[in-house]
């Protein structure tokens, strides 16, 4: 997250600390180590992109986009398509049809895509731009990847609008963007670029209002903040008509705060297990113990001790929370998010336990053990929730350095979707989200072209969305050598 950001201060405790210090320091205080490095990196950052942005305005002015021969997944729920011809002229999918009976515009670049998938291109729902020079760099990155959209999910509000102004201006080669700017947070006993603190309703309130003059997308809400703050953020952002998104504060449960509207719930509910706790017959004992963890975290930020969450991956939370999981008590709270429209996002590819399994060195083997049980309990309750019909949609909360949203849809289909399902929750699934169906998500004549181009099909190994031929972004066309020079 702002680097692996500071945001996985999804947590408040130990690692947390560290964490946050590190991922800030990795936007901001580098810029001041490693001088000379990061002036030739500097230098590369201006020359290479603009040369990249004349070469992408270049093609997608000068000549249509003809994909001939092509099997298509349009994401509609048909099934693919074979021998398809799909055009794109400037920014929009102008035709598709049966190759051979499609009238094809002059002086057109005509791509023969025998034997290759052409699908929507994939948008991260859950990223973090960590700053403009961050974003500025490794953007290009992502869409080399194959990401056309993301949402940016917390990055200082200057920082952001900066660069969303950039993109839209066409200076910088990225994908589209939606954006929350700060996150909001209880009362927090340092400052920090990402947090806004909110010490009670009106600040929570007026927090709302601010970001909304900015010009934000949606307003994102964190661990740390008690119930009360909580339902004002909640209620200000219906009056604002802004999506709430974020965590599941353990003030709150994740019925209450899908029924007081918030519309996406992010990492399965955050460091805390929201969903898992909502889930659990012992739910009222176990959110207790949370609510004291995050409060000795808070007092020893407050008396600059270092802070210590590493109990929420302890066999002696972990069992119980795992052994009080009701399948009944499940269903009432799948069929809660299904009524109100509350989305899921697990990143099951950044979950904390998945991090603690991997790099904690401090767990026991019971520690461990019971990790990895509650770690595939929730990938057992992401495939019960897509089975319910809860809404399921793609996010990585990685560094853009290290883009994995190829790895979160493998994670997703080793959860029990299948691929078209997988494939669902990186297109169709986030336009529906964003309300931009009509113009993105499927491939679909009018659309807009944000398009991949694959090597093998998707359909039959997920891992295949990996085996990138082509992009097209907006309707430019970026053919594979100009994406491995992007890598590069």
């Amino acid at each position: 997250m702002l680097s692996r950001c500071l945001l996985t201060f999804s947590g408040l405790g130990g690692g947390f600390a560290q964490r946050q210090l590190r991922r800030s320091t990795s936007s901001w205080l580098r810029r001041f180590k490693n001088l000379m490095k990061k002036i030739l990196a500097l230098l590369l950052l201006i020359l290479l992109p603009t040369s990249l942005v004349a070469q992408f305005k270049l093609t997608a002015e000068s000549r249509p986009v003809i994909f001939n021969r092509v099997i298509l997944i349009d994401m509609t729920g048909a099934p693919p398509k074979p021998n398809m011809t799909v055009i794109v002229i400037g920014n929009r999918i102008s035709a598709i049809g049966k190759t051979g009976k499609v009238y094809l515009p002059k002086n057109a670049q005509i791509i023969d895509a025998s034997g290759k998938y052409l699908i929507p291109g994939l948008w991260d729902m859950h990223i973090h731009s960590g700053g403009y020079e961050n974003g500025r760099k490794y953007f290009p990155f992502l869409i080399a990847k194959g990401i056309t959209g993301v949402r940016d999910m917390g990055t200082p509000l200057e920082e952001i609008l900066r660069l969303r102004k950039d993109i839209n201006d066409e200076k910088i080669l990225a994908p589209r963007m939606m954006i929350t700017g700060h996150l909001l947070q209880g009362s927090l006993p340092f400052k920090n670029p990402v947090f806004v603190s909110v010490n009670n309703e009106v600040e929570a309130s007026q927090a709302v209002i601010n970001l909304k003059k900015n010009g934000v997308n949606f307003i994102k809400i964190h661990d740390a903040v008690p119930r009360d703050i909580y339902l004002a953020i909640a209620a200000e952002a219906k009056r604002q008509k802004l999506p709430l998104a974020g965590h599941v504060p353990p003030f709150i449960s994740a019925v209450e705060g899908s029924n007081a509207g918030q519309q996406s719930i992010e990492h399965l509910g955050g460091r805390f297990y929201g969903v898992l706790l909502a889930c659990s017959t012992r739910e009222a004992e176990l959110t207790e113990r949370i609510k004291l963890i995050i409060n000795d975290v808070l007092k020893a930020f407050g008396e600059k001790r270092e802070p210590d969450d590493s109990a929420i991956f302890r066999a002696d939370f972990t069992k119980p929370l795992f052994e009080s999981f009701s399948e009944q008590k499940a269903k009432l709270v799948f069929a809660a998010f299904r009524r109100n429209k509350t989305w899921q996002v697990p990143t099951l590819v950044a979950q904390p336990l998945r991090e603690a399994i991997n790099e904690r060195k401090d767990l026991s083997e019971d520690d461990r053990l019971y990790a990895k049980k509650l770690m595939r309990k929730q990938f057992d309750v992401v495939a019960a929730m897509q089975q319910a019909g809860v809404k399921i949609m793609a996010g990585t909360d990685l560094p853009l350095d290290k883009p994995k949203l190829h790895e979160e849809l493998a994670l997703l289909v080793e959860a029990g979707l299948t691929p078209m399902q997988a494939l669902q929750t990186a297109t169709s699934n986030p336009a529906k989200y964003l309300s931009m169906s009509d113009s993105l998500g499927t491939v679909e004549k009018g659309k807009l072209a944000d398009l991949v181009l694959l090597d093998a099909n998707p359909l039959d190994n997920i891992a295949n969305t990996k085996k990138i031929f082509a992009v097209v972004v907006n309707g430019r066309y970026l053919s594979k050598v100009k994406l491995q020079e992007m890598l590069r």
